[in-house]
């Protein structure tokens, strides 16, 4: 969210009004009233903007994925088998909306079946992190009990205010993430363009990854809830 959201929203919420609020009214309104207009409406958007899993800008952006990483925490937390059904409730409800068969599975199903993955390598590399089953799938990065940075569906990955300058080991453990994801898809071969190919694509990756882990270290890394540099 950008702060140019909130103005556009109100721009919008005062074209709704009705005409029995006379525009002199409703700017005396606003003038008295700006700064907790501008509050309530920084702290909607930027929960929608979480709960859709939209790249966070500013601080409220973060706080609103606080809230939201700890609900997907325990989706994460189920068996494989119950976060798949859980997985394709939300494609089910996509197909009704109209949304293409393949565009669904690739650009969400995939999406978030990936990112689960990576979660499982970057926890190996010390991270605390959440994969999110949103409407546009991420992993959000937890250090002190915050979200404190966000690898939203394009790859891009925004890093907290207040953190930035601190996380410089983060990129290098995304790109090894990334790099053990490709080298998996390759090494299992599975198509992923049906909803049968797409759950034995899962269940195999997940698995794999977590044997991956397992041979690699079999001691689990301290976590990095302190990373300086």
């Amino acid at each position: 969210m950008k702060v140019e959201d909130i103005d556009r929203f109100l721009d919008r919420w005062r074209a709704t009004l009705t005409p029995a609020f006379t525009p002199e009214y409703v700017d005396g309104f606003m003038r008295r009233h700006r700064g907790e207009l501008h509050a309530l409406v920084l702290k909607t958007l930027a929960r929608r903007g979480a709960e859709g899993g939209e790249a966070p800008e500013l601080l409220a952006d973060f706080l609103a994925y606080d809230i939201v990483a700890a609900a997907q925490r325990s989706v994460d937390a189920q068996p494989d088998a119950q976060v798949l059904r859980e997985l394709w409730r939300h494609v089910d409800a996509q197909f009704a909306q109209g949304y293409n068969e393949l565009s669904v599975f690739h650009n969400f199903a995939v999406e978030y079946i990936d990112a689960r993955t990576e979660a499982i390598f970057l926890r190996d590399a010390g991270w605390d992190v959440v994969p999110l089953l949103l409407e546009r799938p991420a992993l959000a990065i937890v250090a002190g009990g915050h979200v404190v940075a966000v690898r939203d569906w394009r790859g891009w990955l925004k890093i907290h205010p207040e953190r930035r300058g601190t996380l410089n080991h983060l990129f290098g453990d995304l790109d090894r993430a990334e790099e053990k994801l490709l080298n998996l898809r390759e090494t299992l071969g599975l198509e992923r363009n049906t909803k049968e190919r797409l759950l034995k694509y899962a269940t195999a990756t997940w698995r794999h990854a977590r044997k991956e882990v397992q041979r690699l270290n079999p001691q689990p890394s301290p976590k990095r809830d302190k990373q300086s540099g």
